[in-house]
């Protein structure tokens, strides 16, 4: 089961860039391919434009770049900037540099419809597209008893889905993939979701920047130590690494491990929970 929180599909002119965001462009092309957003070859066919802002000058007059196809685009987003249209101004480095000090010009430009964005994480900042460009909906969903509450965010659909199989052979499993979307949304379906489930798992392989958080988040949400349900933290080592997860010691439980052992993992930590019940 996916959540899909939102009432349009949001369609997005990525503009061009400075040969050092490149890379950083495709990956971002990906992931917003993947939270199904549209991306739109003609700017005036789109809601809103991204530009993504490297060490290359595209803004200051007489700046070589400030007429490449990152400037010129930057420029048109401009003059659309109204009701009807929004312009998402991302700085991935997090933070303004004698390297890019032309984006304090950048920001101290910065009207109605036009955001800035510095958070480093792509995935963190489509969902920031996400949650401007939509008017979220209620989700509605019926929860079930089960033994576990897997959840996973879209962009690990394919692991996941590998390894709920491997635990509906012999378990109850209620799986929730999230589509790129902020937790609160369906905060009251997860908690009574967990209410009706003997443990909580919280997957991820390529999203720990959004597992990570949200994590904490559900655990906070659902009474932390207090709670009759426990959430268990599992992260896949194809991409996922421990230090990720340091900061659970103490307070919730975790792991990352090779994708066949980790539905022993959770087995193993399910019933370490009826035990104690």
């Amino acid at each position: 089961m996916f959540l899909n929180l939102y009432n349009k599909r949001i369609k997005v002119f990525l503009a061009d860039v400075s040969p050092d965001v490149e890379d950083l462009r495709q990956e971002l092309m990906i992931i917003l391919q993947r939270a199904e957003i549209e991306i739109v070859p003609e700017i005036k066919n789109a809601d809103c434009s991204v530009h993504i802002l490297g060490n290359a000058d595209i803004y200051t007059e007489n700046s070589e770049y400030k007429n490449s196809p990152a400037g010129v685009q930057y420029r048109d987003a401009k003059e659309l900037c109204g009701e009807k249209f929004k312009m998402f101004v991302w700085n991935p480095a997090g933070k303004i540099t004698a390297e890019n000090a032309y984006l304090n010009n950048i920001r101290r430009d910065i009207v109605q419809n036009t955001v800035y964005i510095d958070k480093p994480s792509p995935i963190n900042f489509v969902e920031d597209i996400r949650n401007i460009m939509n008017i979220k909906e209620t989700a509605v969903q019926e929860s079930e008893p089960s033994d576990i509450f897997f959840i996973y965010n879209e962009l690990d659909n394919d692991t996941a889905e590998g390894i709920c199989n491997m635990l509906k052979d012999f378990l109850q499993v209620k799986k929730l993939g999230i589509r790129m979307s902020d937790e609160t949304d369906y905060g009251s379906f997860i908690k009574q979701q967990l209410s009706d489930s003997k443990i909580g798992v919280v997957y991820y392989n390529f999203a720990s920047d959004w597992a990570v958080p949200f994590a904490r988040q559900v655990w906070k949400d659902n009474g932390g130590n207090s709670s009759l349900t426990p959430v268990f933290v599992v992260g896949n080592s194809e991409h996922a690494t421990q230090d990720e997860l340091k900061n659970f010691n103490g307070f919730m439980e975790c792991t990352v491990d090779e994708q066949l052992r980790i539905p022993l993992d959770i087995k193993v930590f399910l019933d370490k929970t009826i035990q104690k019940l």
